[in-house]
Order: C-alpha cells, then sequence, then structure tokens
C-alpha cells in the first residue's frame, strides 16, 4: 500500500524516489481537494528518499499553501532533503517518529487506501458505549428533559424526534435508514443523558463532523449544531447533513 487517506491526512508509505513521486502524483490532488482549511502530508513511513523527491513535491506544496494551512511530518533523516525545496517559509515542517492527531480512533496500518474508502461494506466492530461522564453533562446548552430533541434534515427538512434515542444508519435497526452506500450500516448515534443531548460516532468508515470538527468522543449538542455524515470524495460536502434542534 503506497498512500492512504484519513481525514485531511495523507500518509505516504513508499520505498525509493520513484515509489514516492508516483504516489504524491497521484494522490496529493485528492487531498487538496478535501474542505478542510488544515491538510496534513505524512511521509514518516518513507525510506530510502533522497533530496531529488522533495524537489519534485515542492510545486505541490506550494500551491495548496497558498489556500491552505499544510503541515508537512518527516523523520529526522528526511529533514536534510526538505531543506532544500526552499518551502519552509510556507508550510509547517514537523519532524516527527510517531504521529497522532487526525487519524480516526480505531485506525491502523490497515487502513483503507485512498479508493477504498467508500463504499463502507465491512460488519460493524462491537464497541463500549459507555457515556461520557457526568461532569461533561454540564457542557451542553439544553438545560430541561422536558425539551424534545430532533434533526432535521437538511435536504427536505423533514424533522426526526429524538426521544431517548435515534440510530442513523445504512440498514436497520438504524431508523432512518438512508440508502447511501458511503453510510455505515451504524453510523451515528443521539441520546439523551441527564438534563441533555449528546451525539457519538459509531466506528463509520467515513466519520461524523459536528461544526465542522470530526467525532472523536460523545460530544453534547445545541441549538442549531450542524452534523455532517460521511464527507467522502464522492460527497465532498457530505453524503447527508442535519441540524439539531429543539423546536419543533
Amino acid at each position: 500500500m503506497t498512500a492512504t487517506l484519513r481525514w485531511n491526512r495523507l500518509s505516504i508509505n513508499a520505498d525509493g524516489d520513484a515509489d514516492f513521486k508516483a504516489a504524491v502524483e497521484e494522490n496529493f490532488p485528492k487531498l487538496a481537494d478535501l474542505p478542510f482549511d488544515e491538510l496534513e502530508l505524512d511521509c514518516s513511513a518513507c525510506k530510502n528518499l533522497g533530496e531529488d523527491s522533495f524537489q519534485v513535491i515542492g510545486p505541490h506544496l506550494a500551491d495548496t499553501a497558498g489556500a491552505k494551512k499544510l503541515t508537512v511530518r518527516i523523520t529526522d533523516d528526511l529533514a536534510k532533503f526538505f531543506q532544500g525545496t526552499g518551502l519552509n517559509g510556507l508550510v509547517t515542517v514537523s519532524v516527527i517518529e510517531h504521529m497522532n492527531g487526525a487519524v480516526k480512533p480505531g485506525a491502523d496500518d490497515g487502513a483503507p487506501s485512498v479508493d477504498e474508502l467508500e463504499p463502507d461494506d465491512e460488519e460493524e466492530e462491537h464497541r463500549d458505549e459507555t457515556h461520557p461522564p457526568e461532569d461533561d453533562i454540564n457542557q451542553t446548552k439544553i438545560q430541561t428533559r422536558a425539551s424534545s430533541g430532533g434533526l432535521v434534515d437538511e435536504e427536505d427538512g423533514h424533522r426526526y424526534v429524538i426521544g431517548d434515542e435515534i440510530v442513523i444508519g445504512r440498514e436497520p435497526p438504524s431508523e432512518p435508514v438512508f440508502a447511501i452506500p458511503t453510510i455505515s450500516k451504524r453510523h451515528f448515534r443521539v441520546y439523551r443523558q441527564g438534563p441533555g443531548y449528546f451525539i457519538e460516532d459509531m466506528r463509520s468508515t467515513n466519520g461524523t463532523y459536528l461544526n465542522g470538527n470530526p467525532l472523536t468522543q460523545p460530544q453534547p449538542l445545541g441549538e442549531g449544531d450542524e452534523i455532517v455524515v460521511a464527507i467522502t470524495l464522492k460527497h465532498p460536502d457530505g453524503a447527508k447533513r442535519f441540524k439539531f434542534s429543539l423546536k419543533e
């Protein structure tokens, strides 16, 4: 596997200059087209690279850096080659051995390639659906159990009443069901806890976003919060979009 694309990060795993250049030429434009203001190029898994590799990717990095914040992650032995690109003032260079951040929780070295992210046909893993700690409840903007939460479909305006819990997905027992290949069988859920409502991604393949940020743990919901399902190359604006509302 030469390249993987997860969230806002392109990871290159190449052996040698020719392999590296081919991976960048094929996959970097896909990274640049994603709807994120901050992007990451991870080269820390590459080996046997020389200065020529980084001279080649220089124009790609410069074009992207003109419109978005770009972080390039490299190992110490590759740092000397990057210096020759003249890009230090345009992009953020992070010299690392291992990388943490935008990769989705549970992702590993077997993550799907750029072209394997969609559709989602794999069985969902068993997960611990432990609710967030009581301290998190106080952060929610919803203050009464008497309020009735709902998800409003931005496409047709239909309002789905949450009750105590609602699970959005591609197949039953999710309800409602949206037969869109990039949506997981059980994609995300919204549930009521204490005085408020929370949203949780259910280890979906293509992710759930709350107000533009990927969900990595349960988060409280407030009036008008936007939920976007499955931002992919096929659906750059998301496969489905919802607004959370307490209003009928």
